[in-house]
């Protein structure tokens, strides 16, 4: 075994990647590379290697995988930097001789590999000349000072490697890999409303005070759309989106915890939630969102979207009782609404206001708008019983289709 493998032995910052299977295949191959005198054992262990970094990294390029994988990597010196504690220089020595061991082993590039095996095995120089290649492009020596930067500006983990995530009702956080890239250019109209979310989102970017926001209207409106959009708008500002269903909402405290040291900003964001009068989890879902011991964490902002104005579905059986009765009844019902310090509404659209957007989704489409395409969009609306932006997108889709 060589001296440089040996000393990878005390990595320990830094260990999940030097557990990761394209650097683990890798120096494995080094091991065999250098104590095996049997070309068959060599040349599968290098295989193997290929095999799993062609799978992980288009480019082939090893530098570039390994520095995504400190850069990412969750560590004690990453999540010190997420509490903003300054990290003694014991670690950081011990960090700094990490990623000096890294660069050492970034050494082991494809034409230093290629010349050690001819030099060992020159009677198979036909076969060895046809190794397949990997590179190892870019500058290297990692700086720490860079890496720390990274991990105060832009977190760790799958944080820094995704924008979207959903919070599962096993408590786990899943990032979503193909996020929607809708933006506010594709949102046609409801300017007010897209105004007050972004002027919402970026005081609570900049640290300052900032609501949770209700998005309340009838269906296909743009409600989701206009959060989706809002992540895109701002994504280079580490804003991130946590998706939680009605089902997780219980656990809200728990996400809180994971979110509460980390150095980015989410938006926890409800999608289309209602209640029923008589749902267990009304109580402690109103509480969570605001009014329990636990805070919530200023790095986090709740935005949820509704078709129903109080979010709790109202019954007859709930109107009958003396005054009193339904008074408090009338109370429970806002209460939870009442949480969000702003409500924007989202409402059908009139005739001209179906048309205006059916004219921008056109002319971004390159098609000519006339009175005959207004005449064959009020068609489609009527057929599908309501005016939305929704609808107009479908009909321009359609259109495009049959034209």
């Amino acid at each position: 075994m060589s001296e440089l493998t040996t000393s990878l032995l005390l990595i320990s910052i830094f260990k999940q990647v030097l557990s990761d299977e394209v650097v683990s295949s890798f120096i494995s191959f080094i091991k065999t590379l250098n104590t095996s005198d049997d070309i068959e054992i060599v040349l599968k262990e290098y295989s193997e290697f290929i095999y799993k970094l062609y799978e992980k990294e288009q480019n082939q390029n090893l530098y570039n995988y390994l520095k995504y994988l400190i850069y990412t990597d969750e560590n004690i010196i990453s999540k010190g930097c997420g509490k903003c504690i300054k990290e003694n220089e014991q670690i950081l020595r011990s960090a700094n001789y990490e990623l000096e061991l890294f660069d050492k082993l970034l050494n082991y590039d494809y034409q230093m590999i290629k010349d050690t095996l001819l030099k060992k095995f020159s009677s198979m120089s036909d076969l060895i000349n046809h190794l397949p290649s990997f590179s190892i492009e870019g500058k290297l020596n990692f700086d720490l000072s860079d890496i720390l930067a990274s991990y105060t500006n832009k977190g760790y983990g799958i944080f820094a490697c995704y924008n979207a995530f959903k919070y599962t009702e096993n408590k786990e956080i899943i990032p979503v890999v193909n996020f929607d890239n809708i933006t506010f250019y594709d949102l046609k109209n409801y300017e007010y409303q897209k105004s007050v979310i972004k002027q919402n989102t970026t005081a609570f970017l900049q640290g300052k005070e900032a609501n949770n926001i209700l998005l309340y209207g009838d269906r296909g409106c743009g409600k989701s759309s206009t959060v989706r959009a809002l992540i895109n708008e701002f994504s280079d500002y580490n804003l991130k989106i946590i998706q939680v269903y009605k089902e997780s909402f219980i656990y809200l405290t728990n996400l809180y915890d994971k979110l509460r040291n980390l150095p980015l900003k989410f938006v926890i964001f409800a999608d289309d939630i209602s209640f029923d009068e008589n749902d267990k989890n009304f109580s402690s879902i109103k509480a969570v969102i605001e009014g329990s011991l636990s805070n919530r964490p200023k790095n986090t902002v709740i935005y949820a979207t509704t078709n129903r104005m109080h979010l709790v579905k109202e019954t007859f059986s709930a109107r009958e009782g003396n005054e009193i009765h339904y008074n408090d009844t009338i109370d429970e019902m806002v209460s939870l609404s009442d949480r969000f310090g702003i409500m924007l509404t989202f409402s059908l659209l009139t005739k001209d206001e179906y048309l205006d957007i059916v004219s921008k989704i056109a002319n971004d489409c390159c098609i000519f708008v006339n009175d005959e395409l207004n005449k064959k969009a009020l068609e489609f609306a009527l057929l599908k019983g309501i005016r939305t932006p929704r609808v107009a997108r479908q009909f321009i889709v359609d259109y495009l289709a049959n034209n």
